[in-house]
């Protein structure tokens, strides 16, 4: 006979703002201590992470949207505070995704990115052109960020992220047969039209600031830009998305 999930029952509800699971949750907003777990602060969101394997905790208030192992009923306050908004009927706490070790044949690749919220919408346009995986620099914003994880729209759980030393890491790709484009301008720079169609591509963004490092120029085999009219720069999760959307099509 299989073990039945243990639920906490109505007179178990954490009331308690001084309570150690609710002080543990809410330190989660802070980087250092999201090492193995994360808050999911939008509704939908835990619920993708419920089907895809990454829910770890369901925290809710009044009636549980959905039966899970580990649950736990909380008051309004409480969900409050570990939220630090309000409104919310239930929320999470996330498991780290999984990175695999081999490579399908379209890349985004990260360099130093700063805005969590940047890399949230490169994952969600990732997903939608099909770039299945993304590849951080050491360097790029953490991924667990609660703006991260909205912005991406459930993507983080249908994509490869992986973290590696780029300058280790973009060789290697090479070898495997990827050509590399750098996004920047430079006097030998392609427009994103002129590029030949490749089976394995990848591409880089930099970060929002400073853009592509010249040592990373200096390794790609290719550096592109967007045609534009009237502006000379775009938001880096915006030109992420058109050139993936581009490139989706070759």
């Amino acid at each position: 006979m299989s073990a039945q999930p243990c639920y906490l029952d109505k007179e178990d509800m954490i009331e308690s703002l001084e309570n150690k699971k609710v002080k543990n949750w809410t330190k989660l907003h802070q980087k250092k201590y999201r090492e193995n777990e994360y808050l999911l602060l939008n509704e939908d969101i835990v619920k993708i992470a419920k089907e895809k394997g990454y829910l770890k905790t369901l925290i809710y208030v009044g009636e549980a949207p959905f039966e899970f192992n580990e649950s736990y009923e909380v008051s309004a306050e409480v969900l409050n505070k570990i939220a630090k908004k309000d409104g919310l009927n239930f929320i999470g706490i996330g498991k780290r995704v999984e990175e695999k070790a081999s490579y399908n044949d379209r890349i985004i690749i990260l360099e130093d990115l700063s805005d969590p919220l940047n890399i949230g919408r490169i994952m969600e346009s990732a997903y939608l052109f099909g770039f299945d995986t993304v590849l951080l620099s050491n360097n790029a914003a953490d991924i667990y960020h609660p703006k991260c994880i909205e912005a991406s729209k459930g993507a983080i759980y249908c994509l490869n992220i992986v973290r590696k030393d780029l300058s280790v890491e973009i060789p290697k790709l090479k070898d495997l047969g990827f050509r590399v484009y750098a996004t920047g301008l430079r006097d030998n720079t392609l427009s994103l039209t002129d590029v030949k169609p490749h089976d394995k591509m990848a591409v880089i963004l930099g970060n929002e600031g400073s853009g592509v490092k010249e040592e990373t120029f200096d390794i790609s085999d290719d550096i592109i830009k967007i045609d534009m009219h009237n502006i000379d720069s775009l938001n880096v999760a915006m030109a992420g998305a058109i050139i993936m959307y581009e490139f989706s099509n070759i």
